[in-house]
C-alpha cells in the first residue's frame, strides 16, 4: 500500500493534489486559538496538517501577527459545501459564543 495513504474513520483519504477517480476528499473546520492574545480563527480546509503550518509559518496574512496557534478544534464533514456552511455558522452569533465558552478565549 502507498505510504501516503491514511485512513480515516474506514475511507482512505489521499493527501490534497493527488486524488484518484475514486478518492474520497475529506473537509475539515478548525479552530485556532492565539497563544499570543487568546482569540480564536475559524477557518476550512481539506488539509488540516498543510493549513495549521500556513499559519504558524505566517504565511496567513490574517492570523501573522497573532502567532503562535494552538490547533484547538477540528471537525471533520463529508462535502466542501457542508464545511463552509459550518464555518460560517461558527462565525456567527451564539455557535462563536459556544465556542468562546468552550475553548475559554480571552476576549
Amino acid at each position: 500500500m502507498d505510504r501516503s495513504r491514511k485512513f480515516w474513520r474506514g475511507r482512505i483519504v489521499l493527501p490534497a493534489g493527488r486524488q484518484g477517480p475514486s478518492a474520497y476528499i475529506m473537509f475539515f473546520v478548525y479552530v485556532l486559538k492565539s497563544l499570543k492574545d487568546g482569540n480564536l480563527y475559524i477557518g476550512r480546509t481539506n488539509n488540516v496538517y498543510r493549513r495549521f503550518r500556513e499559519h504558524s509559518r505566517g504565511a496567513v496574512p490574517s492570523t501573522r501577527s497573532r502567532r503562535p496557534f494552538i490547533l484547538a478544534k477540528v471537525i471533520s464533514v463529508d462535502t466542501e459545501l457542508e464545511s463552509v456552511k459550518l464555518e460560517k455558522e461558527l462565525k456567527k452569533g451564539y455557535k462563536r459564543e459556544e465556542l468562546k465558552k468552550e475553548l475559554g478565549e480571552v476576549a
